[in-house]
């Protein structure tokens, strides 16, 4: 694994623990701050850590996830050395990403949140966070239940985990965070 150098913010971003089975937390900063970057490398550290496991990456818009967030995995993927078809394969008609450890990454648009409702997750990861409606929210919360958490994973949480630029309302984020 190569070593990566985080930023202190960034830092504060993969080190939220709270006391409770589900941890929640939104990466906003400006532009170029590496909060795509970040999100993408949290969800493959989560999908490497514990085997076997199901996360979701989401956007409003699949299409934001495709250019932006996807691209961000492939790149981590890359620097880590994994090689598409030994590591790692990915089903662009099924947008999935499953690693040889057997974990699964799904990618999706949110614009529906009716279309997530039967997913059962252990992590979630949501680019442009304020681009999302607040049942979007709500929903994704509903999702992290997946029941299958092997004992080998030790002290597992949930996890959901946003990033965002600056809002220019006061949506759900500031309604919910600040």
């Amino acid at each position: 694994m190569p070593k990566y150098s985080l930023l202190e913010k960034q830092q504060e971003f993969f080190n939220i623990f709270h006391n409770h089975q589900l941890d929640v937390v939104i990466y906003q900063g400006g532009y170029g701050s590496g909060k795509t970057w970040c999100g993408s490398l949290l969800g493959l550290m989560l999908a490497r850590k514990y085997p076997g496991s199901r996360g979701l990456v989401c956007a409003k818009e699949y299409v934001l996830v495709r250019d932006t967030t996807l691209e961000s995995y492939f790149s981590h993927l890359d620097t880590m050395g994994y090689v598409a078809g030994k590591h790692y394969n990915f089903n662009k008609i099924e947008k999935k990403m499953t690693l040889s450890n057997g974990s699964e990454i799904l990618f999706k648009g949110v614009d529906n949140p009716e279309k997530i409702k039967s997913l059962n997750l252990h992590w979630a990861e949501i680019e442009e966070a304020s681009q999302i409606s607040d049942s979007a929210f709500k929903q994704l919360i509903g999702r992290l239940r997946n029941t299958n958490v092997k004992p080998s994973w030790g002290n597992f949480r949930y996890r959901l985990f946003g990033h965002t630029n600056p809002q220019a309302n006061k949506g759900w984020i500031y309604k919910r965070f600040v």
